[in-house]
Formats: C-alpha cells, sequence, structure tokens
C-alpha cells in the first residue's frame, strides 16, 4: 500500500434530503474552488485524575463530532450555492431565459429556517473518510480588487467514518469570479439599493457566523449530535474606504444611527442564459453602523474601516434584512 499522501487529499460531498438530514447519501459533486478541511474529532475527552495520583485513572470520551474549515482562494458562481443553502436557507432555484438558474437566498428573521446539509467525502482512493449532517455555521465572503471573490467559513458534522470508498463525483460548473466582475454600492433607500457606486471602497467583507449549534440530548442511540439549532448570528458587512469626503461622510450616519443599504455584487461578463442574463452573486443588506476603525493605510491610501451590523427593515420587501441572488446554470444541488 502507497503512503497516505496529502497532495491527493480532495473533498466531494452530497445533498441530504430536508427530511432526513444526517442519513449519508452519495457524495457525487466534486468540489474544485471550495475546499472542506475535517478536523476528525472536535469534541472532548473526560479525564479523571484520583486524589493522591499522578497520573490519570480513566477517560470517557465526550461530544464525537468533525468540524470543517472552509475556504476559497477562486469564488465560483456555482460553487458558492452550497455553503449558502446550508448556511442561510435552503431554496429551489428559477429559471430565467432557459439555462440560468437563479437561487435566491433570503432568511427570516423571526422564524427557523430550513437550510440543507451535506455528506462529505475527503481523502484519495487509498484511504478516505466521511461525516454525514455536515452544516455550515459561519461564512465570511471578501471582495477586492487584488484577489477577487475569496471566502473563509466553518461548519460541524457528525462523528467521522474512516477507510471508506469514495463515490464517483463529477465537477461542477466551472464559473470563476474575476476581480475585474466585482462592485460595491451605498444607497439610503431599500428602493434604490444599488444606485450608488461606491468608487474608493478598497475591501469590502459579507460576514454571517456562528448561525447553528448541535444539540446533545441524553440518549444512548445516538453515536454523535441529534440536530442543530439556530442561534443568533453575527452579520455584517465591513467596508474599507479612503478617507476622502465621500468616505467621511458616513462618520454623519453613524452619528444619526441610520440605515444605509448595501450591495456586493459580482458580475460576470460571461452568460448563463440564452439572453443577457449573466453569472452573478448579489447580496443586499440593510445595516447600522456599529464600529469605526482606522484611519489606517491601504496601498498607499489613508483609509477608514466601517462595520455595519445587519437590520431588520419590516417595510422592505415584506420585511427583512439580507438578501442574497446567484445567477448560475446549477439546476440542483
Amino acid at each position: 500500500m502507497p503512503e497516505i499522501s496529502s497532495l491527493f487529499n480532495g473533498v466531494q460531498l452530497g445533498a441530504e434530503t430536508t427530511a432526513s438530514p444526517g442519513t449519508a447519501v452519495s457524495a457525487t459533486k466534486l468540489m474544485n474552488y471550495l475546499n472542506w478541511q475535517p478536523t476528525f474529532w472536535a469534541g472532548d475527552f473526560n479525564v479523571m485524575t484520583p486524589m493522591g495520583q499522578k497520573a490519570g485513572s480513566g477517560v470517557a470520551p465526550g461530544y464525537d463530532y468533525t468540524s470543517w474549515e472552509l475556504s476559497s482562494e477562486v469564488g465560483s458562481y456555482s460553487e458558492i450555492i452550497y455553503p449558502l443553502a446550508s448556511l442561510l436557507k435552503d431554496v429551489s432555484p428559477s429559471t430565467v431565459e432557459t439555462t440560468a438558474r437563479l437561487w435566491t437566498f433570503k432568511p427570516t428573521a423571526r422564524s427557523e429556517d430550513v437550510t440543507r446539509t451535506y455528506t462529505v467525502q475527503t481523502g484519495s482512493a487509498t484511504r478516505a473518510q466521511k461525516a454525514a449532517f455536515v452544516s455550515v455555521t459561519g461564512l465570511e465572503v471578501t471582495f477586492n480588487r487584488s484577489t477577487g471573490l475569496t471566502m473563509s467559513g466553518a461548519a460541524i458534522g457528525q462523528a467521522i467514518s474512516d477507510n471508506i470508498a469514495l463515490d464517483t463525483a463529477t465537477s461542477i460548473e466551472d464559473a470563476p469570479v474575476l476581480p475585474t466582475h466585482l462592485d460595491v454600492y451605498v444607497d439610503t433607500t431599500s428602493s434604490s439599493i444599488g444606485s450608488t457606486k461606491v468608487l474608493r471602497d478598497f475591501n469590502a467583507v459579507f460576514r454571517y457566523n456562528d448561525a447553528r449549534a448541535p444539540i446533545w440530548p441524553i440518549n444512548s442511540a445516538n453515536a454523535s449530535y441529534a440536530n442543530i439549532v439556530e442561534t443568533r448570528p453575527t452579520a455584517q458587512i465591513e467596508l474599507t474606504l479612503e478617507a476622502d469626503t465621500a468616505g467621511m461622510a458616513y462618520l454623519v450616519n453613524a452619528r444619526a444611527g441610520t440605515t444605509s443599504y448595501i450591495r456586493l455584487a459580482a458580475v460576470s461578463t460571461v452568460a448563463a442564459g440564452a439572453g443577457t442574463a449573466k453569472y452573478q452573486i448579489v447580496i443586499d443588506a440593510a445595516g447600522k453602523i456599529t464600529n469605526i476603525a482606522g484611519p489606517d493605510d491601504t496601498d498607499g491610501i489613508k483609509t477608514v474601516t466601517y462595520t455595519w451590523d445587519l437590520i431588520f427593515d419590516s417595510s422592505w420587501s415584506s420585511g427583512t434584512y439580507l438578501t442574497i441572488g446567484v445567477q448560475n446554470k446549477v439546476a440542483a444541488l
């Protein structure tokens, strides 16, 4: 048997049914733009050291589950739907111009959302592992003119199964996000969102973290966690702007506590539809400034960084705080 090379440690996944999360399925989707790096044991061990003794006398394994680090150095119009469907809400796409599919992720603010879980396999033909009930708990999407769209995130999964045979997997369509596709907009009303382009933004971050946690009821039938529950997320947008007249104007908004309507947009030059519908990722959010950092230096430019916490607006689109639209050619997860 050859040595286990980390070079060939790939990742592939399959979407579990929302009716039976945690029931393992075939992992037939090969991830080429999004890494899922596991920690085989993310739980704990309880150690008993009796009085009068230097060394321990017993160990009882506690929580048995996996954690997963998500990362992407080049964004994909096609693969981003997988973390979003698990983090925000499970949705079905609508058809646009025959061949394009529009995935609209609009999480509710005052009730639970049904999300998608995955069976994830990692490794090579020599040796591989898998976990079921893998749920994305956090994601950060960064827009930058140098690096384009990059992502980092976190997920949890049930206990690892070792020495499994990898399923036959195929790649999802190749649709990278380029740095020249990116734009940032900030407006004062929801009806005008996407109208006012920010001309001196050097970095933009959308973050949605700590959105779910596992539950651990006492039940000998459960080898790992029994389910997941929604928790209050850290939902923010952060913009690093030149500290000129336009950039410093947001200081007035911060002092007044006014709501901004922010759009982070990636729109390809390539058509996903039969006509003019392009590959795109559009993040729309309402927010109020909760932190100001700076001044700082960005490539020789004096900059200031504003953080907006996402805010529910009952009058926007029948009540919302966040909508993410992704257009590609993927018909199903």
